[in-house]
């Protein structure tokens, strides 16, 4: 793990990271701010066996997850030194083989041939200040032996060392991944966050957060261009305010969307554009930068959120009213809604529901006829389809009211045409 990487991860909302192996030696260590951004996101994140157990230790006390003896020795100050974890090791074809032996695995191998009558303790003290002495990249056995001395002694060692050598960085690796499989599997979360983020213009503008967007598949250069176009026409607050939606009912349980939600989703997208035909969605999606999948996760997006509003409807009503305010859109409603609420002349016969579906959707929406008006009314807030017809037929009223007295030449008192 290099700096950026973990930054990249939090980008797909994973419900815990574990970091165990980084970069430090010509390449940036991954940063003590990643973790805390992704502590802010909720996100549970473990440390152990070498650049986990060293961050896990310097920010345990702000929620990062420590893992095994090496953090401890950490935590406690019994180690300081990053080069105690420490190895070089070859290319990624070469599958990264282990070309020296951290200095934390020379101890606990040290430790435990003291435990088994291998060699003495004096020995063994030797042997690991020798090591300790040594650059990391050039601590291996072979150069362990060579500090023994006695032939013998080192022979025995040798001898011991093909089943003995302890493996400390692994034996913690696997600890984490045990604890972090636990975590996930009791459907635990972790406490909120007891510190303040601090988004400073370092943060901002460091080039990983953009690349990091690119190798995601997040953003391309082009769809870059377009988010511009969105900031020049003043509309990318909104635009970001509905996918900040999207993206908070992906972690929401109440959220999630069944097979006919998603049904009626799909239904509601084609029906709006008049993609009848697969071939019309696949065009779309070409015209529109995705692809089929994308298209997918879209509209699994929209059956989620309509899922949740449908839900928590009423106690969305006050949020609404709110959003009519900040948008200076609530007068002009009201105005109407109080015109609506005087007496208007009934109608000689009412007029029979499919017209006035027909009448509302086509005329006044300028949208086809949904094929379940039952599930239109319910996803408008209304208790059911009687409820939905007797809106509209009030309405109709209304409106042929209105527009007698347009032709009259007379106007009601507000205004209202």
């Amino acid at each position: 793990m290099r700096q950026g990487d973990l930054y990249a991860v939090t980008r797909g909302s994973p419900k815990a990271i574990g970091v165990i192996d980084g970069y430090f030696d010509g390449q940036p260590a991954v940063l003590h701010k990643e973790i805390l951004w992704a502590l802010t996101r909720g996100i549970a994140v473990f440390g152990a066996s070498s650049m986990g157990a060293l961050r896990a230790a310097e920010l345990h006390s702000f929620g990062m997850r420590g893992v095994g003896r090496i953090f401890e020795a950490y935590r406690d100050g019994e180690l300081t030194d990053d080069d105690e974890v420490a190895l070089i090791h070859g290319p990624p074809e070469a599958g990264y083989i282990r070309l020296s032996e951290p200095m934390v695995n020379i101890r606990a191998t040290l430790e435990k041939a003291v435990a088994q009558g291998i060699i003495d303790m004096p020995t063994a003290a030797r042997l690991a200040a020798s090591s300790k002495a040594r650059f990391y990249q050039h601590r291996t056995w072979p150069d362990v032996l060579a500090d023994v001395g006695d032939p013998r002694t080192a022979e025995k060692l040798a001898a011991w060392l093909r089943t003995g050598r302890v493996d400390r960085k692994r034996e913690d690796g696997l600890e984490l991944l045990k604890e972090m499989d636990a975590f996930v599997r009791g459907g635990a979360t972790p406490a909120p966050p007891d510190f303040h983020f601090e988004w400073t213009e370092s943060w901002h503008n460091a080039p990983w957060r953009r690349e990091t967007a690119w190798i995601c598949g997040e953003v391309t250069a082009e769809e870059d261009a377009i988010l511009d176009e969105l900031r020049l026409r003043g509309e990318y607050r909104q635009v970001r305010r509905d996918a900040l939606l999207r993206l908070l009912v992906r972690g929401d349980k109440d959220a999630a969307a069944d097979r006919d939600a998603i049904r009626r989703a799909m239904g509601e997208f084609r029906s709006r554009r008049g993609l009848m035909r697969q071939t019309d969605v696949i065009d779309w999606v070409r015209e529109n930068g995705t692809d089929l999948a994308g298209l997918e996760r879209k509209i699994g997006d929209d059956a989620a959120v309509e899922t949740l509003a449908r839900d928590r409807d009423s106690e969305l009503h006050q949020g609404m009213l709110d959003r009519l305010r900040e948008l200076d859109l609530y007068t002009g409603y009201r105005k109407n809604a109080l015109a609506r609420q005087r007496p208007s002349p009934s109608s000689s016969a009412p007029m029979p529901r499919a017209l006035l579906a027909a009448w509302y959707f086509e005329t006044q929406l300028g949208r086809p006829v949904p094929r379940d008006i039952a599930d239109y009314a319910i996803s408008i807030g209304l208790p059911g389809v009687d409820k939905f017809y007797d809106l509209l037929a009030h309405e109709y009223t209304f409106t042929a009211g209105r527009n007698a007295s347009d032709d009259s030449g007379l106007t009601d008192e507000n205004g209202l045409t």
